[in-house]
């Protein structure tokens, strides 16, 4: 009886072991996640970044604006578990909200385009397309 009881103490005690050990990746692993957009070097977010930053600036042809709506679009969906690397364009993330918007762009006019960048990754958070004035 009494290696019995000692048994079960045992099972017990390394069940427990077990659950304090799954906590605690879980733990590191969430806390990894959080902080991994803050850690980028310098090469990476410059390499993010300069994919949308050619489209960047006042008088940007609509064509233009329709291939950054692509990219935007491309980018969001292929960052859709992390984000950090989600991109808004006028307020809008979703694939569908985007097409929506690049069909109101017109071809032959002028538009400006800016943008806002993420404070601890410093990669672009957001940009604003608004129409050129003549």
């Amino acid at each position: 009886m009494e290696n019995a009881s000692k048994a079960l103490i045992i099972a017990g005690a390394i069940l427990l072991s077990i659950l304090i050990i799954g906590l605690g990746m879980m733990v590191f692993n969430n806390a990894k996640d959080a902080i991994s957009g803050a850690n980028l070097d310098d090469s990476k977010v410059a390499a993010i970044n300069s994919k949308f930053e050619n489209y960047l600036g006042p008088k940007v042809k609509g064509s233009n604006v329709k291939s950054l709506c692509d990219l935007v679009k491309n980018n969001n969906l292929a960052a859709d578990d992390d984000e950090t690397f989600t991109i808004t364009i006028n307020d809008k993330t979703e694939a569908a909200d985007i097409n929506t918007l690049k069909s109101s762009y017109a071809n032959g006019k002028f538009y400006n385009v800016t943008a806002t960048y993420n404070g601890p990754s410093k990669t672009i958070d957001t940009i604003t397309i608004t129409d050129a004035e003549k």
